[in-house]
């Protein structure tokens, strides 16, 4: 899958967007593919037979529900799940904006600070790196306050 994520035009070029859309389809594949447990437990008879029989007639307040979305539904990171009402109330937001923001996020907010100076040094010797190591580094960790 990593040679794929974020990929166009049969591995021609590369997007960060790409990766950040490709993530969400991805982890819904792999929670498809996971399927659906079966149990005396998953199946709640108890929890439906409570509603249903002099309940509210549905089990969406019931505590299990709740803990079961909670583990098993996957909640896409930009996908929208907005009615059409709702997101053209919000302004339409296309998909491709949501990941561009949430791209600029990452790389604003997370800088590499496991890697030592002596390997980062090493490492350096070998590849034309040409960000200095201390732009690699948070802004906070440089005792400045970081620009959003």
């Amino acid at each position: 899958i990593y040679e794929s994520a974020g990929m166009h035009g049969s591995l021609l070029g590369f997007s960060l967007e790409g990766v950040v859309l490709d993530n969400d389809i991805v982890g819904a594949v792999q929670r498809t593919i996971k399927g659906i447990e079966v149990t005396d437990e998953s199946l709640s008879l108890d929890t439906i037979r409570a509603a249903v029989i002099g309940g509210p007639g549905h089990y969406l307040g019931a505590k299990q529900t709740l803990e079961i979305m909670q583990t098993e539904y996957i909640y896409p990171a930009v996908g929208d799940r907005l009615s059409p009402k709702e997101w053209n109330e919000v302004g339409r937001p296309q998909i491709i904006d949501v990941a561009i923001a949430k791209v600029k996020k990452v790389l604003d907010n997370n800088f590499p600070s496991h890697i030592p100076e002596e390997v980062d040094a090493k490492i350096r010797e070998y590849l034309p790196i040409r960000l200095p190591r201390e732009n690699m580094i948070h802004p906070a960790l440089r005792g400045e306050t970081a620009s959003v």
